[in-house]
């Protein structure tokens, strides 16, 4: 009993440490330039709260004691569970991502340019987002490019295409004019080198 008990503290503490440091590390690959597939499989706060709490349940579990603490904690398991899956039915109303094209580089397929259009709820004020990842496998990077709003801003920068435009060179193209950026060859980093017309649809914190 002493053991299983060392044991099921052992899993509480894990339980109340590795999802959160998880979705910590998911976060900030989520930034400009971080790895692709950390920032997909972690970044994820409702997944992580239901791991948590099955970790606690399970801890309950092993420990085999139905006293005051293990009581407490089968309380906070079910909440957690009950919050995660709430969590994750509100996303499903949320803005959903209407298509995605990939577009490797004629000189690297290891660099791929991607368009992504998130539509509003309402179905009237959506988001292009252009972005470049570099890398293969594990080590993928992803490079934000360009974010812009669509709808309410004919004119004044909606996104028309993005594109490669020669070697290390993507442009994108709105109804106001475009952008091109040129990828740094090693590190993959887009930079913007070239800019003709007012893009007021840009997404701030994009």
């Amino acid at each position: 009993m002493a053991n299983r008990g060392r044991v099921g503290g052992i899993v509480a503490v894990t339980a109340l440490l590795l999802p959160p440091a998880l979705w910590a590390v998911g976060r900030m690959e989520s930034g400009n330039g971080g790895r692709a597939v950390a920032a997909d499989v972690l970044n994820r706060p409702w997944a992580m709260l239901g791991l948590a709490a099955v970790l606690l349940l399970a801890a309950v579990v092993v420990r085999g004691r139905w006293d005051v603490v293990g009581g407490l904690a089968s309380a906070f398991a079910v909440f957690g569970l009950l919050l995660s899956g709430g969590g994750h039915v509100l996303q499903m109303f949320g803005p959903k991502v209407q298509g995605v094209s990939r577009t490797a580089s004629p000189e690297r397929a290891d660099h791929v340019l991607t368009v992504a259009h998130h539509d509003d709820p309402e179905g009237y004020n959506g988001r292009y987002f252009v972005r470049l990842e570099t890398g293969t496998g594990l080590a993928t990077r992803r490079w934000d490019v360009l974010a812009l709003h669509t709808g309410g801003f004919r004119g004044q920068g909606e996104f028309v295409a993005a594109e490669w435009a020669g070697s290390g060179r993507v442009r994108v193209t709105t109804d106001a004019g475009y952008r091109v950026f040129t990828v740094d060859p090693g590190s993959g980093e887009p930079t913007l080198t070239e800019s003709v017309g007012e893009l007021k649809s840009l997404v701030q914190g994009a």
